[in-house]
């Protein structure tokens, strides 16, 4: 994770009891006497009568939070409150920067593992590694057993100076840093480069304030290197800014194409249109998604699909289509409530049937029917067929963006470990047996293969190293379940291999191994050659007879 930690999370389960409880008081008392002060509403008045006369005494601000978060679960999965303390963390992951030393950790067993220091960032001037492990920020013992918040604020520190103690394996030593905290920028899309002589890729990782420069940026370089068209991945991007992503799409849509509208029981009909100004809108676009894309990508997905402006390949998206605005509240807390739903130009509603158990609607993406989300909406008899593209292409509505062409391989299909795949990735489990059991044939790794292109095609990881990475991985709790197959061991070798690239060239190289392992680039081809009747383009097919 990066310093700051992730936006709070609705909890229902811990907040009910509070509720309950102030409601059963509240009754009980209000059956014996007259409540005085009519001028307040009753969540005023329940919460006076438990701080004046519970049993036990109590913390005003913890039953209020506990009773929004809630009061909020009931009304959908996206609404939630967001404490003071935690606002500008959120703000600072819109923004696309922040303030502090540059550091990205994992927390492994019971230390804090540094993965990555931002390039020329504060952490990195100072001379801290990736694989060092964080011991002390300040007075603070981050051995202990502590939650993100609280390591975030000793990583924060009070100052412009934050005092950070490290042990080093590599060389077992105690290291003791003072860094001065600056301004880091998160970038949106620093993954770019050419598959070939005029495809080229970029990652977009977020939409944040600053992505829509930075996305331009990465074309116009690949243009200068030859790029005629373009695959864009959205995989595992949560969203962000509906701006950005607006501005985006607005680069490949002709003038007066619909971006998108949104729509509320209080707010009106708005449309985002396209400006006509756009700087790609000629050049094929092959756009790929996974279960993990989400809100304003799927806006972006849905915006090129409907105008068949993009062919989409991967899997079913998330199916995030819900608007949240922010309210500033008196003593600085947040909150983010669902105020309308997204909708695709042709009318679709983006959101996945929802109902009051949060967990399960969270967890919907890992327990999915595989077969049901690769089958031909045609003959699939749930979907809805009222909803067709500008070139008159049957779409499918609910539960996210369907691509047009499946790619099995960005997900697992072995259900015996798919289960077991999320915890994997959630842990960095591969970057962390990297750095600590083969960090010291890196340097050699980097001389054998003297070119990212040696690398992807001549390495191999050995199986000694996948023995020994699954003896690691199962001391994770979460992860001693993890048994070998072949199937488990291509998928270890595989993301070794990519964190392995990762290490010697750069988020680049783990980029490459990984779109070539999983067949991203020859699937991308075979697209390419037949674009024109994926799409529909001069009306090779009806608009409903075919179907």
């Amino acid at each position: 994770m990066r310093e700051e930690p992730l936006p709070i999370q609705n909890s229902p389960s811990s907040a009910r009891r509070p509720l309950v409880l102030a409601l059963m008081l509240a009754l009980g008392l209000g059956a014996g006497m007259q409540i005085n002060g009519e001028k307040k509403d009753k969540f005023s008045q329940i919460f006076d009568i438990i701080q004046n006369d519970y049993v036990d005494s109590t913390r005003k601000d913890l039953v209020e939070e506990s009773t929004i978060d809630y009061l909020l679960s009931q009304l959908d999965p996206h609404s939630s409150y967001i404490p003071a303390q935690l606002t500008e963390i959120n703000e600072r992951q819109i923004r696309g920067n922040y303030q502090g030393l540059g550091i990205e950790y994992i927390r492994f067993r019971d230390s804090l593992f540094i993965f990555n220091t931002y390039p020329d960032g504060p952490a990195d001037k100072a001379g801290l590694l990736a694989g060092d492990r964080l011991l002390m920020a300040g007075n603070t013992d981050l051995t202990d057993t502590l939650g993100s918040t609280e390591v975030q604020e000793a990583m924060q520190g009070a100052g412009n100076t934050v005092r950070i103690k490290v042990y080093r394996r590599s060389s077992n030593r105690y290291l003791d840093f003072n860094i001065r905290k600056a301004t880091i920028v998160m970038n949106s899309s620093e993954v770019y480069y050419m598959v070939n002589k005029t495809l080229g890729y970029i990652r977009l990782e977020r939409f944040s304030g600053n992505t829509h420069v930075e996305f331009m940026k990465a074309v116009e370089v690949l243009k200068s290197e030859g790029m005629k068209d373009l695959l864009l991945d959205l995989r595992n991007n949560g969203g962000g800014l509906l701006t950005e992503a607006s501005a985006i799409a607005n680069e490949f849509l002709q003038k007066d194409e619909i971006i998108s509208y949104t729509y509320g029981f209080h707010r009106n009909k708005n449309y985002y249109r396209a400006d006509g100004n756009g700087r790609f809108k000629e050049g094929k676009v092959i756009l790929l998604i996974n279960h993990n894309t989400a809100s304003a990508s799927e806006i972006l997905a849905g915006a090129l699909q409907d105008n068949d402006r993009a062919v989409v390949i991967g899997n079913r998206s998330y199916g995030k289509g819900l608007v949240q605005e922010p309210f500033r509240l008196s003593d600085g807390s947040m909150l983010r409530l669902t105020i309308a739903r997204y909708y695709t130009p042709s009318g679709r509603s983006i959101q996945k049937s929802y109902n009051k158990n949060i967990e399960t609607y969270r967890n919907e993406i890992y327990i999915r029917d595989q077969s049901r989300d690769t089958l031909n909406p045609v003959l699939d008899s749930s979907i809805r067929k009222e909803f067709f593209s500008k070139n008159g292409r049957l779409l499918t509505s609910g539960g996210g963006i369907r691509p047009d062409v499946v790619l099995r391989d960005t997900i697992s299909d072995s259900t015996e470990i798919e289960m077991l795949m999320p915890g994997l990735f959630y842990s960095r489990i591969f970057d962390i047996y990297v750095l600590d059991y083969m960090a010291e044939g890196l340097k050699k790794q980097a001389s054998v293969y003297n070119s990212e292109t040696a690398f992807q095609n001549y390495y191999t990881v050995g199986q000694a190293d996948v023995v020994r990475f699954l003896a690691v991985a199962r001391s994770i709790p979460y992860l001693r379940n993890l048994q070998y197959s072949a199937k488990t061991a291509d998928i270890i070798r595989k993301h070794l291999k990519a964190a392995l690239a990762y290490r010697l060239y750069g988020e680049k190289g783990r980029s490459r191994i990984i779109n070539l392992e999983e067949g991203v680039f020859s699937k991308s081809f075979e697209v390419l050659k037949k674009y024109d009747r994926l799409l529909n383009i001069r009306g090779l097919n009806s608009r409903r007879f075919d179907y």
